[in-house]
């Protein structure tokens, strides 16, 4: 790649569709950012050749590390810090209530606590105040106040009535439902989030607040029914399935007071009236307290102003209260344009009428928010040509989101491998806080991830054959790549594939040029690192990841094939591939598709990179024991201790695993392991416990004859063993 042509690949101004779809949003960082460069490419380019004449050609996959909050170059609401390389944009999110409406901004509904004394730069749950009336904050949190059952007052009238019953402050409004207007009344509260509420009250005018002019405080409700909702026990429309928690019929309170205690994570309150008696309302009061026990985060769009190989993920947490009762998890996204929505439009009056996604006024590009939003939700027939449609997921160019990433490996010193796609330009990271104690909370000081760029080729595929295989076997697997270039790209010489099942050992590997000719194969006898003057070898073999080094690839559909032993533990297991460029420390990741007629039923539409089990959801959940016949504990070198090897197959998550030496009478003899654990090879290199030296409990030699081991596997949904005799000898 010569300098010009690498400025000119990621220089803002040559790429000139990113300016117009970003100008859209229009006074966003990334907008103005953009549009300043634009000014003076010429200068862009020459600074930026410049700075590559200066760096070295390494320079270019240099891994890198971009920081999200405390000491970090990304804020977590403000975005880049202006020495940033990267820009941001303010992400879109939908609404809670309805799918097809979005907002733009930082932390749906302000759940997110920024500015905290004890924690700066670091974002956690709100926090309620004990005393705080949350009913005054429901549009905060995006909520709402209704009274389905009030017709006869409408419009802005009824709008500015119900908004004045959850006002911290009096207005000398009330709610007056009187002269036969009473018996029926509805008000629904929706909080907006799940809340710990520790009391309601409610109460007429010249009560709470002093009112002579409107000396009302008899007019208080007698009769009436509360009901509830936590949020969570909803229809499927997303409605409340009301629970009863409070019938008065004799109120003789003009303010009114309901505690809860202990107090209840409640969403909605409804407050009905069961009689004709006038009344009127000033205020309805709902005080909560403790962490909210739901958050979101959802970071700024991070524009990497190129492809970008993603690397390791890791943050930075505290617990506050007990770290037991809360946790935070961690999602990544990655995209190809400026947002993960895709907005629709429909003609108005048609029947089936289908959902356009390009621009109106810029043709074949995609329909805009603005322009979403400019459209009625309902159009009439003869006046609107276009109404909206729905707003999807934009699943051409946004991966979904991932799978929650592993806490334990998160944190630690290197962080956990992010799993989103790339090559891709832009990042978007979510934080889900959860919490089960009302004082209990995690604090996420900052998140980081590392990085190369640019890519090492326009796109490699990949995919695992066979996919459907017998479980808690060896079993030999091909893992074929097949590669995209285009001018400029470097290429790579080396795969890595991870896997989360046993991987035994590596075969071979077979290169074969765009014209399916065979340029270079080999078998690997010897499972060792290469030597110099090797032209293909294994360089890295553990039971979960391999790398296999070869001649650099630089051509455009070349397919590299690695032939492997891989043993499937569980129902089903994605093998993860990244293609590397060693001495520039550049990787990249392999995407799932179709690579190469890898056999007879290798059908392209159902290539991928997983593989699966399905005979593994029957049968036992421990294979394979193995156990020595004979132990002789006399000190002389030969047989002093059994091994007990075993698998453990097609739990999800942990398991309660025990092994044991019992006598042939059903007694315990010798507790070998016991413990939580997961699918996988347990023996005595991994679990020393497991080599048994003929003694019991007490640590005292057992008496000769025969004996049983058995290892028992407790999961959720069953429970099996399996048992083996060994025999004792002296």
């Amino acid at each position: 790649m010569t300098l010009f042509d690498y400025a000119a690949r990621i220089s803002p101004a040559i790429r000139h569709q990113h300016w117009r779809r970003t100008a859209q949003l229009g006074s966003c960082p990334a907008a103005q950012g953009t549009r300043m460069r634009a000014l003076a490419p010429w200068i862009y380019l020459a600074l930026v050749a410049m700075s590559l004449v200066l760096s070295g050609p390494q320079a270019l996959h240099a891994v890198e590390r971009l920081t999200l909050g405390k000491d970090g170059e990304i804020d977590w609401l403000e975005g880049a810090s202006s020495g940033a390389d990267v820009e941001t944009i303010i992400p879109e999110h939908r609404t809670f209530l309805d799918p097809n409406v979005t907002e733009v901004g930082i932390a749906p509904s302000n759940l997110i606590e920024f500015e905290n004394g004890d924690h700066p730069e670091a974002i956690l749950p709100r926090q309620v105040r004990e005393g705080t009336n949350v009913a005054s904050q429901v549009f905060d949190f995006g909520g709402s106040i209704t009274a389905p059952s009030i017709a006869d007052i409408e419009g802005e009238e009824k709008r500015k009535v119900l908004e004045s019953l959850i006002t911290e402050d009096p207005t000398g409004l009330a709610l007056a439902r009187k002269d036969n207007n009473a018996l029926g009344t509805i008000v629904n509260i929706d909080l907006g989030t799940r809340i710990g509420v520790r009391s309601i009250r409610f109460f007429p005018r010249n009560t709470v607040f002093p009112n002579p002019t409107a000396p009302f405080q008899s007019d208080f409700l007698r009769k009436f029914r509360i009901r509830v909702n936590d949020g969570l026990d909803l229809t499927d429309a997303g409605n409340p399935i009301w629970e009863e928690f409070l019938v008065e019929n004799d109120n003789i309170d003009p303010v009114t007071t309901i505690p809860l205690n202990p107090p209840r994570l409640l969403r909605f309150v409804r407050l009905e009236a069961i009689s004709g008696i006038s009344f009127e309302l000033e205020k309805i009061q709902i005080f909560g307290e403790g962490f909210l026990p739901t958050a979101r985060y959802i970071s700024p769009i991070i524009d990497m102003q190129a492809g970008t190989n993603w690397g390791q993920l890791r943050w930075d947490q505290v617990a506050i209260g007990n770290e037991e009762a809360a946790r935070v998890e961690i999602r990544t996204r990655t995209g190809s344009d400026i947002t993960p929505f895709a907005y629709t439009r429909k003609q108005v009056g048609r029947r089936d009428a289908e959902e356009i996604a390009t621009s109106l006024a810029n043709s074949p590009e995609p329909l805009t928010r603005k322009e979403y939003m400019a459209l009625p939700v309902r159009g009439v027939v003869g006046k609107d040509e276009f109404e909206r449609g729905s707003v999807r997921d934009d699943v051409e160019n946004w991966s979904p989101w991932s799978a929650p990433y592993d806490p334990v490996v998160g944190t630690g010193e290197e962080g956990t491998d992010i799993t989103s796609p790339g090559p891709r330009q832009y990042v978007q990271i979510r934080a889900d806080f959860i919490s089960e104690d009302l004082n209990s909370a995690v604090v996420l000081e900052n998140l980081s991830f590392t990085f190369t760029s640019p890519p090492l080729a326009r796109e490699v595929v990949g995919e695992v054959f066979p996919r459907e295989v017998a479980g808690a076997t060896d079993v030999p697997f091909v893992f074929a790549v097949r590669t995209e270039m285009e001018a400029g790209l470097q290429g790579f010489d080396a795969i890595e594939v991870r896997s989360d099942q046993p991987i035994k050992s590596v075969q071979g590997i077979e290169i074969l040029d765009g014209d399916q000719n065979r340029i270079l194969e080999r078998n690997f006898a010897v499972q060792d690192a290469p030597t110099e003057e090797e032209d293909a070898a294994i360089q890295e073999l553990d039971e979960r990841r391999f790398v296999v080094r070869f001649p650099q690839v630089r051509e455009s559909g070349t397919v590299v094939m690695v032939r492997f032993v891989g043993r499937m533990l569980s129902f089903s297991n994605t093998f993860k591939g990244r293609v590397l460029l060693v001495e520039e420390e550049a990787f990249q990741d392999v995407l799932s598709g179709n690579a190469a007629y890898l056999g007879d039923d290798d059908a392209p539409g159902r290539s991928s990179v997983t593989v699966l089990s399905p005979q593994l959801t029957t049968g036992r959940l421990v294979r394979n024991l193995e156990v020595n016949p004979v132990v002789s504990p006399n000190g002389d070198g030969i047989w002093d201790r059994a091994s007990i090897s075993f698998e453990v197959v097609t739990i999800v998550g942990q398991a309660g695993i025990n092994a044991a030496v019992f006598d042939l009478s059903g007694r315990r003899v010798r507790q070998l392991l016991a413990r939580l654990g997961t699918n996988g090879l347990y023996d005595p290199q991994r679990f020393g416990d497991l080599a048994w030296d003929g003694r019991d409990e007490l640590g005292q030699l057992v008496a000769p004859g025969v004996y049983v081991v058995r290892v028992e596997v407790q999961a959720d949904a069953r429970r099996t063993g399996a048992a083996r005799a060994i025999g004792v000898a002296y």
